[in-house]
């Protein structure tokens, strides 16, 4: 199903997407593809969630608190009791603050010690970040030279270029 809307700029009267959102999850729907209709609005699609369907950390909040409003209905309740923990708050952009190298990448990691100290010098913040960029990659051998690349500019005493803030001119 499409859901129109108009853009806040036309000045014509319209549900918001947030809204829209809400409704959806209330129903067992949810939104997926936006389309430009014209220079004023736009659609979204909104479809029923399967049994097995990924929860953002967003949705997942926002239903809670229908519930507590008790605004959801049977069948966006059933969708939401049939949500697992593996299937929840999974997107890479909802782990960035929890990344950590897993055992096998940190065994490795490790090996090199001088690369390892290097790492553990840096700022927490970069700790985080340089974990992210590796295993949020989308293909393992993407992951696999992310980490390589990781352990080289470390051994070497740099940060990893996409980190690395440029130099300024004198």
């Amino acid at each position: 199903m499409w859901v129109g809307f108009h853009k806040k700029s036309s000045d014509l009267p319209s549900i918001t997407w947030a809204e829209s959102v809400d409704e959806a999850l209330c129903f067992g729907w949810i939104d997926s593809v936006r389309k430009s209709v014209n220079d004023s609005s736009y659609a979204s699609r909104f479809t029923q969630r399967k049994a097995r369907s990924t929860w953002s950390a967003v949705n997942i909040k926002r239903a809670k608190e229908l519930i507590r409003l008790g605004r959801m209905r049977p069948a966006g309740l059933k969708a939401f009791e049939q949500r697992t923990d593996e299937r929840s708050s999974i997107y890479s952009y909802e782990q960035r603050r929890n990344a950590t190298l897993s055992g096998v990448f940190e065994t490795r990691f490790r090996a090199n010690k001088k690369a390892w100290n290097f790492f553990r010098t840096q700022a927490p913040w970069y700790q985080r970040t340089a974990a992210f960029w590796v295993v949020s990659a989308k293909k393992d051998d993407t992951r696999l030279k992310r980490l390589n690349r990781l352990i080289e500019d470390s051994e070497n005493g740099r940060t990893i270029p996409p980190l690395t803030r440029p130099q300024r001119q004198a």
